[in-house]
């Protein structure tokens, strides 16, 4: 179908009757008369003039020609292909293109990226815009729209755009395909051409455009009455895979938890794996890398659009470990970057304990420490606990230096100089402090040895039931009300709670009230008494556990939740605890830094080794926001005073990780798409920029200026001879 953008200079083909009319009138001849002298040369001619007749009719079908194809070229006529939609505008149209930027454009489709067919197809579509077409060009990535800000107004600087287009790359966050062709016909209002047109080159995610959406619209021009209705643009999608199925598999998520099973620091990595295709994947090879060395392997078989989880173990160093769970990647096609996931996990440290047993004894199961030593001496919930025991003489002479934890067991009330000794650890160098009574436990004495080392001051000892006596288990006192939400009891889910709510205790101290006292109580036993007591000391904390660690006035030593509980006291008492894997954050996204005490946030070092931008919401914060975090991977921090030299703080490192809904690359449905811009007649799909500028039609007075061209040069040279 043959269409003109300027039909009124087709009034120009009427000039086509110039040339006719000179070749009339030319034609023009005087009435001939006789003269017998020149018959004979008359005669010879005539052969001659044959050949100037055709000359002449050359020379006026090429001037004719010449003035046909000028006029026309000048009222821009174009061939609309056959099917192509009939509603796009005549006429020149303000354009915007559209490149999606997103983390699936990254698909490999064998040598070739997704993104890299778009931007050779979006500067193709640049190339074709008519000189009297302004445009505009955005990259569409992340949750807010555009990548780099808003969209500009269109315009006739070529030259930036295609540099634009030639120097994207595509990000790895997410896009929101729909926000941009709304911003986009938002653009477009900015320019006083009539036609409205976007061109929006993407893989057509289904999870980057949202159906319930209202369809774009362009604002009213300058001038237009109040409530105007907006424009409908003319929308174009270009599809960059060409309507082909981009089946994926993706690691989506990763959980690091401890696992007593492989010894102390024993961690499993739980892999959730996603099949985004038709065919189920199997025998899928499953990677665990700790740092540069790959530590286990496995394989998953995922069923076609589901997922599947895969459990990897390995034994970690204390500290910050940095690691990764990757899939076998498939060399001919495929989106590569989610093939992997980083994971960051804070291994606690060795925590070096003293105990002290107040009650030795020679047949060890009777030895007050018998029982906290075994719970210890595993310690393969979070880490290695080295503990020594020392009995209240040796230990009142022993230094404590280099003790994290000091465990107090049955013993009697130590010397003044001891209790000074340990009230200054705990108070200036956060050495923790763990005391279980007995029978060596006198209340007032007690309290006036230890003063405010004690949660509380100490009562009398209450009996419930005597140990050992007929039906002395039915009158035992029981765990009640337990703050499961704390560190020491968070071990435990449902299941596994009746094993600390069945442990019997007979015989147990009651407090004293002391309305001062900061202490908090963490357990109870069924009576409302205190079980289990904390307190903080300066820079230590301290936990009271009203009862004995031995089977002396209670059989908990023996139950199942003794030793998790026990090896978490010491932990938490050693600010071990502390030490977990911080919460990943997402590409795109800012992260909040919060610095520790005395120190500022220097820098914030990227996956690249590049530093990340930093703001503050106060000229004099410690901490800082970074952000926007562009790449996934781990980011390093590093802190220092602030008018001092900087050094990295691995515990404030973390993560970032992309967007799974990026790794599912369905197409979304043409006809519900459709709708949701406005309606066939003003949205359609194409498989190029080619197809979808050709739905506006395809230049022909290019064409036409060449062949008048040539229409002159015979001209000319016909006339020269």
């Amino acid at each position: 179908m043959l269409q003109f953008a300027h039909p009124a200079y087709l009034w120009g083909l009427f000039a086509v009757a110039l040339p006719i009319l000179v070749h009339l009138f030319n034609q023009r001849r005087p009435r001939p008369l006789a003269f017998g002298a020149i018959e004979f040369v008359l005669r010879s001619q005539r052969q001659k003039a044959r050949r100037l007749r055709l000359r002449q009719i050359l020379l006026l079908a090429l001037r004719c020609l010449l003035i046909a194809a000028v006029a026309l070229a000048l009222s821009r006529p174009s061939l609309k292909p056959k099917g192509a939609q009939a509603a796009q505008a005549s006429g020149p149209q303000a354009t915007a293109l559209i490149l999606d930027a997103s983390l699936s454009m990254r698909y490999r489709i064998g040598s070739r990226t997704l993104f890299e067919r778009a931007r050779a197809e979006a500067l193709s579509a640049l190339d074709r815009l008519g000189p009297d077409e302004p445009a505009t060009v955005g990259l569409c990535a992340g949750s807010s729209g555009f990548s780099g800000g808003g969209l500009a107004a269109p315009s006739f600087d070529r030259l930036a755009a295609r540099r634009l287009l030639q120097g994207a790359q595509p990000t790895y966050a997410g896009s929101d395909l729909t926000s941009c062709i709304a911003a986009a016909a938002k653009a477009l209002g900015d320019s006083p051409v009539a036609g409205k047109r976007i061109i929006a080159f993407s893989d057509l995610a289904a999870h980057a455009i949202r159906l319930d959406a209202p369809p774009p619209l362009v604002p009213p021009p300058p001038g237009a009455p109040a409530g105007a209705p907006g424009l409908k643009p003319n929308i174009v999608l270009v599809d960059a895979a060409q309507g082909a199925a981009l089946p994926n598999a993706a690691v989506i998520a990763t959980a690091v938890r401890p696992a007593a099973s492989l010894g102390a620091r024993g961690y499993e990595v739980v892999a959730t794996i996603a099949n985004h295709s038709a065919q189920a994947a199997v025998g899928l090879q499953v990677s665990l890398k700790i740092g540069q060395n790959t530590v286990a392997k496995g394989f998953v078989d995922v069923p076609a659009h589901g997922t599947a989880k895969k459990t990897l173990g390995a034994v970690l160093p204390a500290g910050v470990v940095l690691g990764r769970v990757e899939l076998a990647r498939d060399e001919a096609q495929g989106l590569d970057d989610d093939d992997g996931q980083d994971f960051a996990v804070h291994v606690p440290r060795d925590v070096k304990a003293l105990i002290i047993d107040g009650s030795p004894a020679s047949l060890r199961s009777r030895d007050e420490a018998f029982f906290v030593e075994a719970a210890l001496a595993p310690a393969r919930t979070f880490g290695r606990i080295v503990a020594q025991t020392l009995d209240a003489d040796a230990a009142a002479n022993a230094s404590l230096d280099g003790y994290e934890v000091v465990l107090l067991l049955n013993v009697a009330p130590p010397p003044r100089a001891f209790v000074e000794k340990l009230r200054n650890a705990v108070a200036h160098r956060g050495l923790g402090l763990f005391i279980a009574l007995g029978d060596h436990v006198d209340p007032d004495l007690y309290n006036e040895a230890f003063g405010d080392l004690l949660p509380r001051p100490l009562h009398l000892i209450k009996t419930a039931a005597e140990p050992g006596a007929q039906g002395a288990e039915e009158h035992a006192a029981r765990f009640g009300v337990v703050e499961w939400t704390h560190p020491l009891f968070r071990v435990f889910g449902p299941a596994e709670r009746e094993g600390l709510e069945s442990a019997r205790t007979f015989r147990y101290a009651l407090l004293k009230p002391d309305p001062a006292s900061q202490a908090h109580t963490l357990a109870f036993y069924d009576d409302g008494a205190p079980a289990l007591i904390e307190s903080r000391l300066g820079a230590g904390r301290v936990l009271l556990y009203t009862s004995t660690a031995s089977r002396t006035w209670t059989d908990w030593p023996i139950r199942v939740s003794f030793l998790p509980v026990l090896q978490q006291a010491v932990s938490f008492l050693a600010s071990a605890l502390e030490e977990k894997s911080p919460p990943s954050a997402a590409v795109g996204a800012e992260r909040a830094v919060e610095a520790p005490q005395g120190l500022v946030v220097a820098q914030v070092l990227g996956p690249d080794g590049k530093p990340v931008p930093l703001r503050r919401e106060k000229q004099d914060d410690a901490g800082a926001i970074a952000g926007p975090l562009l790449l996934p991977g781990l980011y390093r921090c590093q802190v220092g005073p602030a008018h001092g030299s900087a050094h990295e703080d691995l515990s404030l490192s973390f993560v970032a990780l992309t967007d799974p809904k990026e790794s599912d690359l369905s197409r979304v449905d043409e006809a519900e798409l459709k709708a949701q811009l406005g309606g066939a007649g003003s949205a359609q799909v194409a498989a190029s920029s080619e197809a979808a500028q050709g739905a506006h039609g395809t230049p022909l007075w290019s064409g036409l200026l060449l062949l008048g061209a040539l229409a002159l040069l015979g001209e000319g040279a016909l006339t020269r001879r």
